[in-house]
């Protein structure tokens, strides 16, 4: 029993002290139920993910943007609580990479300048993650106050993010000094806030409540979920999945399997008196303590913590769960019926057949769904040979594996699209241009979407691919001139990081090839362009160097040369924040693989910020940029050996916005940046 009551007070978070609680049973009116048992062919699986929890206290995640933010009393440096004996609680956020994997763990700050040290609790955000409501010790401008009773209560502060920075917390009018609410989570359509509270009129310890978002900054009057959910122990965490179901922690249920259990109930804010509250059971419950429970929308995935003795890392873990056909007995996400119009912009005619890719978007400019958008390339520096830009290339629809629907013989085709979410739907036709659209579904109304194809220009296609003449080595970079011998007529490609190249001529006839790099003999080549015909070519370089092996061939074909220096494009940090952003993660993945094929490369990777801020804070974020990137490749299985990391601050900028001059947002970001130079290549794998 006394474990129970330090982990609560730990839920808590230091700041409240549990009043005894009869043994009597739950004044709550309810139908409670286990959920059923799992179809053995579909079983909940539960895994400890090792680059989340660490020694110590680790709960509440919440998805945010690429990742997960969680709380942690991880941090071995500052002040410490001296009730648990661990440093304050502080966000954390461990990003997925390209394949889903959770990556280690970096300290996550809203507000960097604020002056003291407090705990800081479970986190909501609105779906396109610029609004958080927080929880938080009671205080004004860092200073902690306290209530009638002269303890300190928690809070839940309202902030916004607006570049550069998040803004300064807002206390929601609903707070009071003598009694606490916390542990936010907000409705799919963001009209409601469910949250945890001991304020007056409650059922017993902590109730859960609802209370409306009435506008900007506008709210209406906390409603207490009433005796079908609340009991007369504890009842906290309050999650509102995207499906209508609401999961929350209880101590206070006649089923309980021991301690805080976690519990669903769909439609919690129907008025009815009996509601029936389900026990997640097995695997999700034990005999110790679970809580702070989340899902992925269509609740197939999701997070939890636990201070189960089992497979674990610290006193309380975060454990991920799968489950393949969902959670049974809960909610379905609503969704709109979608029609896709596809036609010819001339004629008008339906075009039978039309591709269609259906994407979501992220905060960051990213995609996701069924197909890989993007590609990686890199390019040279036309001033400095030595150097390149890394850079995401979208991709051709050819290039994007199977379409997600295709257009009937009446040109349409059908789909649900589910509410309250980001598409991007992508059209292609043989011989038209693609096109676009990006949608938000948030009414109830059916979508019709409708795509007018203009024909593609005319496009007289020449590709191909470059090699080496004995290796057959892939060669990047090479460019190739075209020139139509009857006109002089001047065309121009370049060889991706694949060797491969794909040009539009202008004209038909005979067109004059010469393909160049530096280190190999130039060779040309005749091209025949016509209508319906497109040349590809296989072209061999020969290096000037005679006699050379694979492993001295390889570099100069790739420009991975000792000495390289590579600016990694579309790296935007935001202001005073060192977490990696999915772009820094796809940028990076790209280098797990130059990194694996040379296994002896060794690499520093430099971090830079622009002139804004203070010079020694932009020095040391930029040194703790390094670190997490070298800390990201390091836990991809890259031996650390091999990576130097270090901080440039605003030392070295990319363009000419120095502390004198005016610049844009846009200008300022360019100089926000990862550069990655090659201080040693090693020999490639055999």
């Amino acid at each position: 029993m006394q474990n129970k009551l330090i982990l609560l007070s730990i839920l808590l978070l230091g700041t409240l002290t549990l009043a005894a609680q009869g043994s009597g049973s739950s004044k709550s009116k309810s139908k409670d139920r286990f959920r059923e048992k799992d179809d053995r062919r579909y079983p909940v699986k539960i895994d400890n993910p090792a680059n989340l929890n660490q020694p110590g206290t680790d709960y509440a995640p919440v998805i945010y943007d690429n990742g997960i933010l969680f709380v942690s009393a991880r941090g071995k440096k500052g002040p410490k609580s001296d009730r648990t004996g661990e440093t304050f609680e502080a966000h954390y956020l461990s990003t997925f990479d390209r394949a889903g994997n959770l990556v280690a763990a970096t300290k996550f700050e809203f507000n960097a300048s604020k002056k003291s040290d407090f705990h800081e609790g479970p986190v909501a955000f609105t779906r396109d993650f610029k609004t958080a409501f927080v929880t938080r010790n009671n205080n004004d401008d860092g200073v902690l106050r306290g209530g009638k009773n002269g303890k300190s209560s928690m809070k839940i502060y309202q902030m916004s993010y607006g570049f550069p920075d998040w803004t300064p917390p807002i206390d929601l009018p609903f707070n009071s000094d003598d009694y606490s609410c916390m542990h936010p989570s907000l409705s799919v359509d963001e009209k409601w806030l469910f949250f945890a509270s001991d304020m007056p009129g409650g059922s017993g310890g902590f109730d859960l409540y609802a209370v409306e978002r009435l506008g900007e900054n506008q709210w209406g009057e906390p409603i207490n979920l009433g005796p079908g959910i609340n009991t007369e122990k504890q009842d906290l965490f309050p999650f509102m999945s995207q499906y209508g179901s609401l999961f929350f922690a209880s101590n206070g249920r006649s089923n309980s399997l021991g301690g805080m259990d976690i519990y669903f109930v769909n439609n919690p804010l129907n008025k009815e008196d009996e509601k029936e509250v389900v026990n997640l059971g097995e695997p999700f419950n034990t005999p110790d303590d679970e809580y702070s429970f989340i899902t992925d929308p269509d609740g197939h995935t999701g997070y939890f913590a636990s201070n189960r003795k089992q497979n674990n890392y610290g006193k309380t873990d975060i454990y991920y769960f799968s489950a393949p056909r969902g959670l049974e007995g809960t909610g379905k996400p609503e969704t709109n019926r979608a029609k896709i119009s596809v036609i010819d912009d001339k004629t008008g005619l339906p075009l039978q057949g039309a591709e269609i890719r259906i994407f979501q978007p992220t905060d960051d400019g990213f995609i996701s769904g069924n197909n890989d958008f993007y590609d990686f390339d890199y390019e040279p520096d036309p001033d400095r040979p030595d150097v390149f830009t890394f850079k995401l290339v979208r991709k051709d629809a050819k290039d994007m594996g199977k379409p997600d629907l295709y257009a009937n013989a009446e040109g349409y085709a059908q789909t649900d699209f589910t509410r309250y979410r980001n598409y991007l739907v992508m059209v292609s036709a043989k011989g038209y241009t693609s096109r676009d659209r990006f949608m938000v579904v948030d009414s109830d109304d059916e979508l019709n979407l409708s795509f007018k194809m203009k024909e593609a220009p005319p496009c007289l296609r020449a590709g191909g691919v470059v090699l080496t003449t004995e290796h057959n080595t892939r060669i990047a970079n090479a460019s190739i001139r075209f020139e139509h011998r009857a006109t002089g007529a001047i065309e121009t490609a370049r060889t991706t990081r694949n060797g491969e190249f794909d040009v539009c001529l202008s004209k038909d006839g005979e067109w004059i090839a010469k393909v160049e790099l530096k280190g190999f003999r130039a060779e040309t080549y005749r091209v025949n362009a016509s209508r319906g015909n497109a040349a590809y070519d296989e072209i061999r370089l020969k290096p000037l160097t005679e006699g050379l092996t694979v492993a001295e061939t390889m570099p100069l074909a790739n420009g991975l040369l000792e000495g390289s220096v590579f600016i990694l494009d579309k790296i935007f940090y935001e202001k005073d924040k060192a977490t990696l952003n999915q772009g820094a993660v796809r940028h990076l993945e790209a280098w797990l693989q130059h990194m694996s094929n040379y296994p002896e490369m060794e690499i520093e990777i430099t971090a830079h910020t622009d002139v804004r801020g203070d010079e020694q804070m932009n020095m040391v974020l930029t040194e703790v940029r390094a670190k997490n990137a070298k800390t990201y490749l390091v836990a991809k299985g890259i031996n650390e050996a091999r990576i130097k990391a270090v901080g440039k601050g605003e030392t070295q900028p990319r363009n000419h916005c120095v502390e004198s001059a005016e610049c844009s947002d846009e200008e300022h970001q360019q100089n926000n940046r990862l550069e990655i130079k090659i201080k040693r290549l090693g020999p490639p794998k055999t």
